[in-house]
């Protein structure tokens, strides 16, 4: 029997309980139908990921199967029982834009075995888990009908919509999403992330968030029935053209909650109001106070209390029983949020040791929960710190949306939350114009030509003088910047491709490259000057062209008492008659003073300071700093080697430059552990296996960086089998 670990094509947040084998006691055809079954195993099946009480099957046509656009349906039945997830669904082929969901993913049903009256369709999108967001709602069924019986679900799927079918009836339609990927200063070009080929999976999941974990009164084994699964081409017209979502200004309602004298839509920040317990599922919210939230269904216990730490009032939530994920314990206050509105959320908290919590505005129930903001992991420790973070709304207006703070799957050390803040700050961010470089130092921003609006021409401008004649344009197909010449004029700067508000600094070194081609060889010049173009930096550098597309590389020097933060990059395409075709543009600072020690706190003498840890939903460990050397207590190590982590950020690392990276490390149960420096794409540029035993024993590698790069070192210590502790000490990075 094969096997598969349970999230396996599947993203991490799901949490699941099953194996997935090949096995025909998992599918198999019956009668002319696919039959999935979900089995409680006799006994467990265990083996380096952990032991599963269930299997099931996952079917998929990824490399056999995929399409852009169509109709695409299954008729099926499903089964009704606590912690059955049955799904049909779709995942990019190719993970074009980046990791789930910047890529996507389309479900056309999924189901609670709780709950037969109805199913669900969502699409996934955004920014890079956990800052992802979606969009979805139910289909509930006519009196007497529920998904047991054989039931039609498709989706009608075209540039720029979604429509939701089942048994042929309309539900649900979506035409607004987008995809953001690390790196970028803006979003990719609408309709992407759904303008790519996915391809069809039919799952029966155990546990998992949509419905919780099978109990006493669910009923093994449980079966899916698939009659067929088809997709259609659109026939009898084209496609439709997408049309770029729009924004409309919204205000506040008035009898929505209204913000405080001071901005605030945080009400009773001080805790001097009673706080609404909810802790069965028929229980109501308090519309405009604080909630504590300890629901049955995910066996988190605790009690919310107050406390005044350094002067302020705190509400400080004991934790009996931490439950089986992050949301078994929530304080909660409801707040209205507005559709392309941005708002920023500030508060203070602590713990009595370092420990994660998770906190996000989100929809409620009605909105299946909508991630508005992303879930953002903040690190507590023993002292109050203040934390912070900002989000715009890219969903339509929630009047009663959440500001929850996750407690719950992550041990029983106390939190303390004060002096609570959101604030529409809508206004400010849009005066805010400055082009720092990105997170990967790029100073050139959609220079990949695939991102703003539809024009995919976002940051760049046309300039034409002297009866210049051309015009840009960028292919939905090639995403490369193609300005076709019409009259060239008789001066290279007759026709201007440009980008402004570039910062440059003043003595530092530069390496701008850019592909480029043109139908005929033909010569170009490229320079970068002030915003005035009264001063050169990079005066009239000539590159010839030809019909092969072809990358090239010019390094500059900015002059030593000038620092210029409104640069220009200009191609100079008049005074010739070719078309131009320019793409993947990018200018770098390659000149840096190399940092010799860019790792700080090694030694853990200061504490945890420069470091941070995450335990993922499906872990339960702890990193501490004892006798200054760091120590992870692992209960459970969770599936993924990142369920347990603990990670350096933010070093500037040198290209070229050879790094000796060492540490001391022990377990007290002898395991392998992965050690990496990788960027914020995750990007490694160094990753090893270290054998660890009881004994303290000194590891050293060698680490030389093909780029220069902002990166993080990582100790990635889950997916190992039974509790343990993991010492490290003496962490050193340095320049050999």
């Amino acid at each position: 029997m094969n096997r598969t670990k349970p999230n396996a094509g599947r993203p991490p947040r799901h949490h699941e309980l099953e194996y997935y084998t090949d096995s025909s006691e998992n599918s198999f055809i019956e009668d002319g139908k696919l039959v999935i079954k979900a089995e409680k195993e006799v006994e467990p099946i265990t083996d380096e990921f952990g032991s599963y009480d269930y299997t099931s099957a996952k079917l998929k046509t990824k490399g056999l199967f995929s399409k852009k656009y169509g109709k695409f349906e299954a008729k099926m039945k499903l089964p009704e029982g606590q912690g059955f997830w049955p799904a049909f669904w779709m995942m990019p082929e190719d993970d074009v834009y980046g990791p789930w969901p910047t890529s996507g993913e389309i479900d056309i049903m999924e189901a609670a075995g709780n709950d037969t009256s109805n199913i669900g369709g969502t699409i996934h999108y955004g920014e890079e888990y956990p800052d992802n967001t979606y969009r979805g709602t139910e289909y509930h069924f006519p009196e007497g009908e529920d998904y047991t019986d054989y039931h039609t679900y498709a989706v009608e799927w075209e540039p720029g919509e979604i429509r939701w079918y089942v048994d042929g009836k309309l539900y649900q339609t979506q035409n607004e999403w987008f995809s953001k990927g690390k790196n970028q200063g803006d979003k990719y070009a609408f309709p992407s992330p759904f303008d790519q080929e996915f391809y069809l999976i039919l799952n029966l999941a155990v546990g998992g968030w949509y419905g919780g974990n099978p109990d006493a009164t669910t009923e093994f084994p449980g079966q899916m029935e698939v009659d067929y699964v088809r997709v259609y081409e659109l026939t009898g017209r084209d496609y439709k053209e997408p049309v770029e979502p729009v924004i409309e200004e919204e205000t506040l309602p008035e009898d929505a909650k209204q913000p405080l004298e001071d901005g605030n839509f945080i009400y009773d920040q001080n805790y001097e109001q009673a706080i609404t317990l909810v802790d069965q599922p028929e229980d109501e919210f308090h519309p405009t106070l604080w909630n504590f939230l300890q629901l049955p269904d995910f066996e988190g216990k605790g009690s919310l209390t107050t406390e005044e730490v350094d002067g302020s009032v705190f509400a400080k939530t004991e934790i009996e029983n931490p439950g089986n994920a992050l949301w078994a314990l929530q304080q909660i206050q409801k707040l209205p949020v507005l559709k392309g509105h941005t708002y920023e959320v500030t508060f203070d908290a602590k713990s009595d040791t370092n420990r994660n919590i998770m906190t996000k505005v989100s929809g409620g129930a009605e909105r299946g929960y909508a991630n508005y903001s992303g879930e953002k992991t903040m690190q507590l420790s023993q002292d109050v710190q203040s934390y912070s973070y900002t989000f715009t709304l890219n969903q339509d207006t929630d009047l009663g949306a959440r500001l929850e703070f996750n407690m719950g799957g992550n041990g029983t050390a106390p939190v303390w939350i004060g002096n609570v803040r959101v604030e529409d700050i809508t206004d400010e961010v849009g005066q805010d114009e400055s082009k720092p470089a990105l997170g990967d130092g790029n100073l050139i921003y959609n220079g990949t030509f695939d991102q703003g609006d539809m024009t995919r021409l976002n940051y760049w401008e046309l300039s034409l003088q002297n009866d210049a004649a051309a015009e840009v344009t960028v292919p939905e197909t090639t995403r490369e910047a193609e300005i076709t010449v019409e009259n060239g004029a008789e001066q290279p700067g007759d026709i201007v491709f440009k980008q402004s508000r570039i910062p440059l600094q003043a003595n530092e070194e530069y390496e701008l490259t850019f592909d480029g081609k043109a139908p005929e060889v033909t010569s170009i010049q490229i320079e970068i000057v002030s915003e005035d173009g009264s001063v050169s930096y990079l005066r009239g550098e000539t590159v010839q062209l030809t019909n092969e597309r072809k990358a090239n590389t010019i390094a500059f020097q900015m002059p030593e008492d000038i620092s210029d933060e409104e640069g220009q990059l200009r191609f100079l395409l008049g005074g010739q008659a070719e078309d131009v075709y320019l793409d993947d543009i990018r200018l770098i600072q390659t000149s840096k003073s190399i940092d010799q020690a860019p790792l700080k706190n090694g030694d853990f003498s200061n504490g945890l300071e420069s470091w941070s840890q995450y335990i993922h939903f499906d872990a339960q460990a702890q990193a501490s700093v004892v006798d200054e050397q760091l120590q992870l207590d692992i209960e459970n190590a969770g599936n993924e080697t990142w369920s347990v982590l603990v990670e350096q950020p933010n070093l500037s690392l040198s290209k070229d430059i050879t790094y000796s990276l060492s540490f001391d490390a022990r377990s007290t149960a002898a395991r392998d552990i992965e050690v990496t420096l990788e960027n914020t794409a995750y990007h490694r540029y160094f990753s090893e296996v270290a054998s660890l035993t009881e004994e303290m024993q000194h590891y050293e590698y060698d680490v030389t960086m093909t780029d220069n790069d902002t990166a993080s070192l990582k100790f990635l210590m889950g997916n190992f089998s039974g509790q343990h502790e993991i010492y490290i000490d003496n962490v050193k990075l340095e320049v050999k």
